[in-house]
């Protein structure tokens, strides 16, 4: 799917992005921006959705209402209404009948192409180990209980035999590099693994020079956070360099930030500089400043001489001797074509801007803001200097 618009999708009134190798989705909270990508998983994977609810004893096409059943189910709880008689969908230019997406018809794809990592990731873990599908509440929707059991079984097969092994540092799939970069910022020396405590399975972290391990719940906010976030991304790196997931072609990561501080936002980066090596498109929800100064920073530099550029991007993350593989995935990002949109909340509904070009300069002041993102903290600098230089 190249565009998706929508009218009168729950707070959204008008929405219309058109997506790059790397989308990012900017705006305050409750403006639809999580229900947008869920609705582009929703159109973009009916068959593969509906066979998965069903094998796991889902129904709702032979009830009185099947979208609002539908929209219980896949949306969440509470979000039964998001889909009105009035909603207007598009995909590339045609109007989607979202009848067909409830109840597809027989021979649509049974193979998700769409890789969703969403915001309550944290959620998954449980001690230590990913909660399967059903041992959700009835009111979670499906990209959780679906992200939770996709890395369940990614886990599982690793684990099959084995009775322990490290996690990471992950030794085939990941560029030595790109571990390093990841250690300094979030793990700092500690090792992930996947060992037995009696017969239960859970993931612990080893500090270094330590012998013993800590339970989940003794970790750090930010590794509690990234950690699923890392096993998400490890199924879609886990074969050889350069290759992608042949199946999943987008890969849909909300809110990467959470519980991170910036250098490990930054590292984070580099990360999905690596999808888009591999030929996956991206598409980010982001509250994160630090998301869109990469942004600025890869379109920026795309205009300079690549070596130029890629010099450049190895300062912005902290890279003293980038490996081979790292400089190729540098020189990759400065061709992608990288798209921004604002969600911004008007008095009649939530509409959406195409702030792509990032200029500080620009009379727009959605995209002289950064959607409102690079704005507060020249605001707070504004107001202090104001009110001191009286």
């Amino acid at each position: 799917m190249k565009r998706l618009q929508v009218r009168g999708f729950g707070p959204i009134k008008e929405g219309d992005v058109e997506f790059g190798d790397l989308t990012v989705l900017v705006g305050p909270q409750a403006t639809g921006k999580s229900l947008f990508v869920q609705l582009y998983r929703a159109v973009q994977d009916a068959g593969a959705i509906d066979y998965d609810l069903y094998e796991h004893g889902f129904e709702w096409a032979d009830g009185d209402d099947p979208v609002r059943d539908y929209c219980s189910i896949y949306f969440g709880g509470g979000l039964e209404e998001v889909i009105q008689e009035s909603t207007v969908i598009l995909r590339d230019g045609k109007p989607v009948d979202f009848n067909k997406v409830v109840d597809p018809p027989s021979g649509e794809p049974l193979m998700e192409t769409v890789s969703l990592i969403p915001a309550q990731r944290v959620l998954v873990l449980q001690d230590g180990w990913p909660k399967p599908f059903m041992a959700y509440a009835a009111g979670d929707s499906y990209a959780i209980r679906r992200f939770s059991e996709t890395i369940r079984r990614f886990m599982e097969e690793g684990f099959r035999y084995r009775k322990k092994f490290s996690s990471f540092p992950k030794p085939l799939g990941f560029d030595p590099g790109l571990h390093s970069v990841v250690d300094a910022s979030v793990y700092v020396g500690s090792m992930l693994e996947m060992e037995k405590e009696g017969t239960r399975k859970r993931l612990v972290l080893k500090p270094p020079g330590s012998n013993s391990t800590l339970p989940y719940n003794a970790w750090s906010a930010g590794q509690r956070e990234f950690t699923p976030l890392l096993l998400g991304l490890y199924r879609l790196m886990e074969l050889p360099l350069n290759y992608r997931n042949p199946s999943i072609a987008t890969v849909v990561i909300e809110e990467p930030e959470m519980g991170l501080h910036p250098q490990a936002i930054i590292s984070f980066g580099l990360l999905v500089l690596e999808l888009l090596l591999r030929d996956y498109k991206v598409v980010l929800s982001t509250h994160s400043p630090v998301v869109l100064d990469l942004v600025w920073a890869i379109r920026e530099l795309s205009s300079v001489k690549p070596s130029i550029g890629v010099g450049a991007l190895c300062r912005v993350f902290n890279l003293d001797s980038p490996t081979t593989h790292i400089q190729n995935i540098l020189k990759s990002a400065l061709k992608k074509e990288c798209r921004t949109y604002y969600f911004h909340r008007t008095e009649g509904g939530v509409v959406t801007e195409d702030i792509s070009t990032l200029d500080p300069g620009d009379e727009n002041p959605s995209v002289s803001g950064w959607g409102g993102l690079s704005g507060f903290s020249g605001r707070i600098a504004q107001i202090v200097g104001e009110a001191v230089s009286r």
